[in-house]
């Protein structure tokens, strides 16, 4: 009994209406639960090679736009190569009646030049020896002492058009290049058809680079996310960040630094010293993730080559905003289930309340019917043992009776013959024998009044052996009375209980 007491103790902790609820909110959470494992097991990963891609293809466009833009670029100052006022400037010497019509003719295709593009500043014209013949507009700057260095000379001498470094103005906060490309005789005379006459060179701003593919890419990846373009050397030409222009990634040679001083590629300060990022500059891989120079948190890093120019374009992301999507839907998810539960809770409580209260009646008339049939059972079990005493009380009392019955008549039949004896005898009895006769018949009445006494003790025991068997009767009676009603209270809780599964 204590044993059941205890556990019904530890059941109320947790009442029908909540488990019930709980049930509910269980079968809820399962299936998303289910959604979530599937998510961060099979759609994170997905969304997130789909981040990397988006970046990968980003990067790529970018480089694209680049290419083509210079592509177009030199095709334009290729095609003004082929100008034949620009091929007779070049070819005529001074003293020639005709140079100065030529001169004019070729400013001609100069300024033509400068109309095949808003960013173009300058269009120059140099001799086979390197002499400034030409320039629209007029005052054409100069790199450091010169207008171009030695190296570049000879290529552009060897008939190769291409793209100067990157130099900046900071007066202006303008960068720009520099397009060489060659002028060589186009004539049917085979002894000067190909002749290098000379080269052009046209100056072109990098607004376009700057505004329309770089700036373009600031949190275009997600929050926080930029770009920047570095050249050949490791140096960022073109950053989303205006305070990051003209820093390095990677260490410079001593020579390289020299070159970029003496050209002053970057104003009269062309000193680079800021820390490189070797971060971003040791690794190998086009796609990686690291932490760039200043950063706080981890990168995820595209970076792609461009085939026009020697320059690297790279895009790069925080791994949150890479990731930023599979979060979402991630949280997404959980909120529905913290909503759903919260929603099926409610539900699954009011339903279960529903559902238990006929169960929890049924449970208390069930508690009141068993402690009514317990304390049957104390009446009948205390009803059963009055009832053996009464039985072997009234066995001991009824022995009692029968053996002082039977000494009564043995004492009555021995004074009736000893007083007949004497009445027979009398005047033959000597005084002794009177004496002796007396003495019996005196011990047999006091027997016989001691025999009386008992017997009447006897009956006041099986007196009170049948007023208890009375009460026992009577007990008896209460318990089939309880038992009579338990058993209605059991009839109405089946009822109930039927009610609830619906049978």
């Amino acid at each position: 009994m204590a044993q059941r007491d205890i556990q019904a103790n530890k059941r109320s902790w947790f009442p029908l209406p909540v488990r019930i609820s709980f049930g509910y909110v269980l079968a809820a959470l399962i299936p998303l639960a289910l959604v979530l494992a599937f998510v961060l097991t099979q759609t994170r990963p997905t969304l997130v090679d789909q981040a990397k891609t988006s970046m990968t293809n980003d990067a790529q466009t970018r480089v694209q736009l680049i290419d083509t833009y210079f592509r177009e670029r030199k095709l334009d100052a290729l095609t003004l190569t082929q100008v034949a006022s620009v091929q007779s400037f070049l070819a005529l010497p001074p003293t020639d009646p005709f140079y100065q019509d030529s001169k004019m003719h070729a400013a001609f295709a100069l300024q033509a030049g400068l109309s095949r593009n808003p960013d173009y500043t300058y269009w120059s014209l140099f001799d086979a020896r390197g002499n400034l013949i030409k320039s629209v507009p007029d005052g054409v700057p100069r790199h450091g002492n010169s207008y171009f260095t030695t190296e570049q000379f000879q290529s552009v001498k060897a008939g190769n058009a291409f793209i100067s470094p990157v130099f900046y103005a900071p007066d202006k906060k303008v960068a720009s290049v520099d397009i060489y490309a060659p002028v060589n005789a186009q004539t049917l005379n085979p002894k000067v058809k190909g002749k290098f006459l000379g080269f052009m060179r046209a100056t072109l701003r990098l607004n376009y680079i700057w505004n329309e593919i770089v700036k373009k890419d600031l949190n275009a990846n997600g929050q926080n996310s930029y770009a920047f373009i570095t050249d050949e050397n490791g140096v960022r030409i073109a950053d989303t960040n205006p305070d990051r222009l003209f820093t390095t990634i990677k260490k410079l040679p001593d020579n390289v630094q020299q070159d970029i001083m003496d050209q002053q590629r970057y104003g009269s300060q062309s000193e680079i010293t800021a820390p490189e990022d070797t971060n971003i500059s040791s690794q190998t891989a086009d796609n990686f993730q690291t932490r760039p120079q200043g950063q706080q948190e981890d990168f995820q890093v595209v970076r792609k080559a461009a085939s026009s120019v020697p320059w690297q374009y790279f895009v790069l992301s925080p791994i949150n905003s890479v990731t930023n999507i599979a979060n979402q839907q991630t949280l997404n998810i959980m909120l529905l289930a913290a909503f759903a539960s919260l929603l099926v809770a409610i539900a699954g409580y009011v339903t279960s309340r529903s559902i238990s209260r006929p169960i929890m009646n049924a449970v208390e008339q069930l508690r009141g019917n068993s402690q009514s049939l317990n304390t049957l059972a104390q009446n009948q079990q205390d009803a059963a043992g009055e009832q053996i005493w009464v039985v072997d009380s009234s066995q001991v009392g009824l022995q009692s009776v029968q053996y002082y019955t039977d000494a009564a008549q043995v004492a009555s039949k021995k004074l009736v013959n000893t007083t007949q004896g004497l009445k027979q005898q009398w005047g033959y009895v000597t005084q002794h024998q009177a004496e002796q006769a007396l003495d019996d018949i005196m011990n047999s009445s006091k027997y016989l009044s001691n025999a009386l006494e008992y017997q009447y003790s006897s009956n006041q025991k099986l007196a009170t052996a049948l007023k208890v068997a009375t009460q026992v009767t009577e007990q008896l009676h209460l318990g089939a009375t309880s038992a009579t009603e338990a058993a209605e209270q059991l009839e109405q809780v089946v009822q109930e209980l039927r009610s609830v599964v619906g049978r």
